[in-house]
Order: C-alpha cells, then sequence, then structure tokens
C-alpha cells in the first residue's frame, strides 16, 4: 500500500468533508454507482490531484469498511488529501433492495392513476411521455381484446405470443425500474412502509454523518428517482437541525446571513414566482454564507447543518406536480403549506421580501428567539440541477428537465447534451459516464464538459472557502 502522505506539520489539516450519492430506479449493485461517480469527480480530475502526485493519470482512493452504512455490502471511498490539503469520503445510499418485490399489479395501479387525468393536469413537459405511454398501454389493451374476440386458432396463437413477449418485458424490465418509482413516489397506503424504510436508512447515515466531528461539510448527490428520495431526507433533516434560539445579540452573524438570504425570498404564490433571480450568484453565495455559520455546533445549537450542496442528475422532480401530485394545484397548495421546500424559501409571511424568521419563545434570561422555519431548507443548501432534454421515450433524457416553474428561480439549472456510442438514445444513465460525450448547452461562455458540469456542481474545491 503506498506510504501516507502527511499534511505539512505547521499547518492543522482541515476537517474532511462527505459526499453521499444517491442511486435511481433499477435493480443496482451496491457500491456500483459509488464507483463510476467517484472515478468521474474525484479520480479522473487533474484539478484535485494532490502536490505529490504530479503527473499522475488516475488520482488514488481507497475502499474503506465503515458501519455508518449499517451494511457490510457497502464501503465508504477515500481519498488521501487533496491540492488543498483536504479529504473526500464517498458515501452511497443504498435502498433497492427494499423497493424489491413490487407487483404487477401495483405497477399497473400506479400506471393507471398517471394515464387517467384530465387533459389540463398534463403538464407541457409531460405531454411526449404521457402519449407515449398512452400508447402502450392502447397497444397492449387492443391485442388483449382482439384475443377475447378471436375465433381464428391462427390469431390467438399470434396474440398469445406476443402477450407473452409482453409479460416478459414488463417483467425483465419495467418492474425493475418503474417498479421502484411505483413503490416511493406517491404516499399511498400500499407505499408507505417502503417509503419509511428509505428513509429510515438514509436519515440514519446522515445524521451520523452530521454529527461527525471530522466533516464540515456534506454534499447530497442524488440521481433519477433517488433525487426524490433525497430531497425528502433533506426536508425532514431541516426539521430537526435547522438553526433555533437564535438571539439578536449572541448569534448576530448567524443572523446576518439569515437576513442575506432574505433578500430573494419568495411569497407561497408559486405563479406569481419570477423566472429568474436578478442576482444567482449573490444568492448562492448568501446559502453558502449561511452555511458557514451553521455548521459548527455549540452548547447553544447543538446540531450543526452540514449539507451545504443538493445536487439533482436527470431528476423526475421537474415533474413533481405530475408524479408527486395529481396537478400543479395541489403541487402549488402543498409548496404554501411548506409540504414541499422551494428555492428560494418562501418567506415566513407568505409575502416575498419578508423574512425565513418567526418568534418561538424566551430565553430563561427573558431574550426573544427566533427560529428558521422548517420549510427553508435551501436558505443553506445550494441546488444544481443537471439534465438533458428529451423527446418522448427515444432520445435524450426524457425524465429529467428544469426545475424552476416547480420549486423556484434559485435552483441552478445546467443543461447538457449527452451521447454514448448508441447516440442519443435515452440518456438517462450517463451523466457521470466517462465512456459517453457530452457539453453544456452553453448561455455565452465556453461550455464545459458533461464531466466538468459535474465536478462543478460537487465542488470538491469549494471555490467560496477562503484559502488558508
Amino acid at each position: 500500500m503506498p506510504k501516507a502522505v502527511a499534511t505539512p506539520a505547521s499547518k492543522k489539516a482541515p476537517p474532511s468533508q462527505a459526499v453521499v450519492i444517491v442511486h435511481g430506479m433499477g435493480e443496482q449493485r451496491p457500491m456500483g454507482t459509488l464507483r463510476g461517480f467517484v472515478q468521474a469527480v474525484w479520480s479522473s480530475d487533474p484539478t484535485r490531484a494532490p502536490p505529490y502526485a504530479a503527473g499522475a493519470k488516475i488520482n488514488q482512493s481507497w475502499i474503506t469498511p465503515d458501519s455508518r452504512t449499517k451494511s457490510h455490502e457497502l464501503r465508504r471511498i477515500t481519498t488521501p488529501y487533496d491540492v488543498d490539503g483536504r479529504r473526500t469520503d464517498f458515501y452511497e445510499l443504498y435502498w433497492a433492495d427494499i423497493t424489491q418485490g413490487t407487483t404487477r399489479g401495483r405497477l399497473a395501479a400506479w400506471v393507471t392513476s398517471l394515464l387517467w387525468r384530465k387533459p389540463a393536469d398534463i403538464p407541457p413537459d409531460a405531454r411526449k411521455l404521457y402519449f407515449a405511454t398512452l400508447l402502450i398501454v392502447i397497444v397492449i389493451l387492443g391485442a388483449a381484446l382482439v384475443l377475447a374476440l378471436s375465433a381464428s386458432l391462427t390469431t390467438s396463437l399470434v396474440v398469445t405470443a406476443l402477450a407473452s413477449v409482453v409479460i416478459w418485458a414488463v417483467d425483465q424490465f419495467a418492474l425493475p425500474y418503474f417498479g421502484d418509482v411505483a413503490a416511493y413516489v406517491r404516499a399511498e397506503a400500499a407505499t408507505i412502509e417502503k417509503r419509511a424504510l428509505i428513509r429510515d436508512r438514509g436519515l440514519t447515515l446522515l445524521k451520523q454523518l452530521m454529527k461527525d466531528d471530522s466533516y464540515d461539510r456534506i454534499v447530497l448527490v442524488s440521481h433519477s428517482l433517488g433525487s426524490i428520495i433525497a430531497y425528502d431526507l433533506l426536508q425532514i433533516l431541516w426539521a430537526e437541525f435547522r438553526p433555533r434560539r437564535l438571539e439578536a445579540a449572541r448569534d448576530k452573524a448567524r443572523l446576518d446571513a439569515v437576513e442575506a438570504v432574505d433578500n430573494a425570498t419568495l411569497g407561497s404564490d408559486g405563479s406569481a414566482w419570477p423566472e429568474r433571480l436578478a442576482d444567482l450568484a449573490g444568492f448562492r453565495r448568501a446559502q453558502w454564507a449561511l452555511y458557514q455559520q451553521l455548521r459548527t455546533k455549540d452548547a447553544d445549537h447543538p446540531l450543526p447543518w452540514k449539507i451545504s450542496d443538493f445536487v439533482t442528475l436527470g431528476s423526475p422532480l421537474s415533474h413533481s406536480e405530475f408524479l408527486v401530485t395529481y396537478n400543479l394545484a395541489e403541487f402549488r397548495r402543498g409548496m404554501a403549506e411548506r409540504l414541499f421546500s422551494a428555492c428560494p424559501p418562501i418567506a415566513d409571511s407568505g409575502r416575498a421580501g419578508e423574512t425565513l424568521l418567526y418568534q418561538e419563545g424566551h430565553s430563561p434570561a427573558g431574550n426573544a428567539q427566533r427560529a428558521v422555519h422548517h420549510g427553508a431548507v435551501f436558505a443553506a443548501t445550494r441546488w444544481t440541477n443537471v439534465f438533458d432534454r428529451g423527446n418522448g421515450w427515444a432520445t435524450g433524457d426524457p425524465i429529467s428537465g428544469p426545475m424552476t416553474e416547480n420549486f423556484g428561480p434559485g435552483v441552478e439549472n445546467i443543461q447538457v447534451e449527452l451521447r454514448s456510442a448508441l447516440g442519443r438514445v435515452f440518456t438517462h444513465t450517463h451523466y457521470w459516464s466517462l465512456a459517453a460525450t457530452g457539453k453544456e448547452i452553453a448561455t455565452g461562455n465556453a461550455p464545459r464538459s458533461h464531466l466538468q458540469v459535474l465536478r462543478d456542481a460537487v465542488d470538491l474545491g469549494r471555490k467560496l472557502e477562503p484559502k488558508a
């Protein structure tokens, strides 16, 4: 094993950072997603290479046992000290085993609920996907009807053979992938237990990382259906770890940081949100500054907030009003009621330009105390969404899209165009692929590669962190 390289004796090593990847739908293998992701954002990135590894083509990393995952099938991948003298630990939140066993009936019920909508309730960005799915269902039902009415032995045999192929395709492809979606995406009696098990596993891992003093930063990265899971975990964690008992004199720096985020807060009526922020970069700097204030615990604030970044790749959250709720009106009602969290957050009063804070009582000494409300997770966590526009089921990534309409103009949406050996055929799994090619659909600047877009979003180098 290579000799360990210590940081200079005169300089104390900065705290480590943790990156947690939440995999997407399908029969994933433990650590399969994690290995490929680490190769893209760490191993093959020459800008992160340690000083002693000049000229090396691959940055070293090690697979290390770790009890936080509660599974011997999962290990963390850890790096040596990088160019900034910081180590990074990569974890995978693995949940595919929990959704095993989804039945054809559950999948059929979920698909039926999606298709049984008023035309006005189908959002424009989901219509191609909707009509492609509807066409497949009509063909299947038509074949079944022909079989039922046919008196011809030949016709019956042909239709029966086709039905067998359809059932095989459902079992081999639809259930392993979309069965996961049917098992998690919407809260119903048949899905509650599996949703709870997935969330408990994720919360166990993230809470341990949040309370570990060796880490001062966590990046939560998610792909596909994993982004819906990760979004839910963020909201649950924030409700517990959000800043509370803030006093004017004692917590002035934290309150000033909240006030800076307040400059971009939204009203509860999603239809009145601006399409873009006048200063998105400034808002993201304010988010980072608040994260910096909250990441250190003390006697008065024992629960630090360490999740600085939420990165979504190929995320169906773009279609939340169609997948998670029944229509846009229901989704916006949930946003106003703080069932969902916007970026920037919605002000406590419900009016743009007001504050995220509310009065929560007084200290034993009689000092007024305030707290940031439970729907304001994106006050201290930046959200970067990387997507590749699709066309129905055939090209690009039809599952992904921008987040502005549903979640607000504080999300940094970055469109890429991905290509594999098959060209533009279903690029949903290529966001960190070293074999694929891809580039940013730039809006003025020189386009970055899809790997550079990902690396910048994860931001292992902490561009906004003052250098020691």
